[in-house]
């Protein structure tokens, strides 16, 4: 067995894990605002946080990380026009997956800490409240998280049928 294979290996594991991921998460979340009371509300935002750590984060670093390896192993042009080669597919994959990558301080974080502070409020009433309920259906949240599978499916065209 090749250490090209190994890696490749892994790539393709983490392309899995990733996207399983973000599948996984998308369904838990869906059930959030079908959640009937608070409590039922706080145990699917923990399992929507537990997919996120589990398999999101790491299947996305993996996918990177072994990408760009996999890359200088096959001397691939990992920067395409930049490096003089007229195929500049995964240039164009990096630069979706750092734009990708760059939504998460700038929207998920701040969103998330918003959303948390409205849950904690909730459990300490005892009820969702109109603010949580607005947290729950915020559609820069869900424009973003729309754009996040958007831009995987794109990557993965790219990697299928390497069109430029």
């Amino acid at each position: 067995m090749s250490f090209y294979l190994i890696v490749r290996f892994v790539h393709i594991a983490g392309a899995i894990l990733f996207v399983g991921g973000l599948a996984a998460r998308q369904l838990v979340r869906s059930l959030a605002a079908k959640a009937g009371d608070v409590q039922a509300l706080l145990a699917i935002t923990r399992a929507a946080g537990r997919v996120e750590r589990i398999m999101v984060i790491p299947g996305n670093t993996i996918v990177v990380v072994f990408g760009i390896i996999l890359a200088l192993i096959t001397k691939a042009p990992l920067l395409g026009f930049l490096q003089g080669s007229p195929t500049n597919w995964l240039l164009v994959s990096l630069v979706v997956l750092l734009l990708g990558g760059g939504v998460v301080p700038l929207v998920f974080v701040p969103r998330g800490k918003m959303f948390e502070m409205a849950l904690e409020e909730a459990i300490a009433s005892g009820r969702i409240t109109r603010e949580l309920q607005e947290k729950l259906h915020d559609r820069t949240v869900a424009l973003f998280h729309t754009l996040e599978l958007a831009a995987v499916v794109f990557v993965m065209f790219l990697m299928v049928f390497k069109p430029f």
